[in-house]
């Protein structure tokens, strides 16, 4: 059992290692190698509105059940895939986009107030590969590592906050 404060932390957590990449490198250098993080965000946001009620505007029903399995066999064909709306389909959609978008806009908050200890960090697992919970708790210390002060998550979409309003530079 968890809280939505808890389910919105890790949203962001979530979002670290993609977001880690594209301070480091740059937006058009990222790579392929957050896409399990990515693809974790967006189920962890979808169940929250969808399984969980946890969204005001969609209110407190559950829109689906859990997931038991792939349509293996056949099992998926011929049930229809929701009972609902489209304009209450479109609600889900607007808040899943909310929930990740101001999750990935308080991790980027994060790691750009700490950036000394992300490129310390960085360093560190160039050279060793791996960080000790000790030596990341050292860190944490050393670099007087900021947190975030938690607060639920906004109601605006914050669309054009994000990165990758356009196409890329090279290709």
């Amino acid at each position: 059992m968890y809280s939505k404060q808890y389910l919105e932390s890790q949203l962001a957590v979530a979002l670290g290692g993609r977001l880690a990449e594209e301070i480091i490198f740059g937006e058009d250098f990222v790579t392929t190698g957050a896409s399990n993080d990515i693809q974790q965000v967006a189920s962890i946001a979808k169940r929250m509105v969808k399984e969980w009620g946890m969204s005001d505007k969609v209110g407190r029903v559950a829109l689906s059940t859990p997931q038991q399995g792939g349509p293996f066999m056949g099992r998926a064909m011929g049930t229809p895939r929701t009972r609902w709306g489209s304009k209450i389909m479109g609600y889900v959609d607007a808040e899943v986009e909310r929930l990740v978008n101001n999750s990935y806009m308080t991790a980027k908050e994060i790691l750009v107030q700490n950036r000394n200890l992300l490129d310390h960090l960085a360093k560190t697992l160039v050279e060793q590969e791996v960080v000790s919970a000790e030596e990341f708790q050292y860190m944490i210390v050393q670099f007087g590592a900021k947190t975030a002060q938690f607060k639920v998550i906004g109601e605006e979409l914050n669309r054009e906050k994000l990165p990758f309003q356009g196409l890329p530079d090279s290709v």
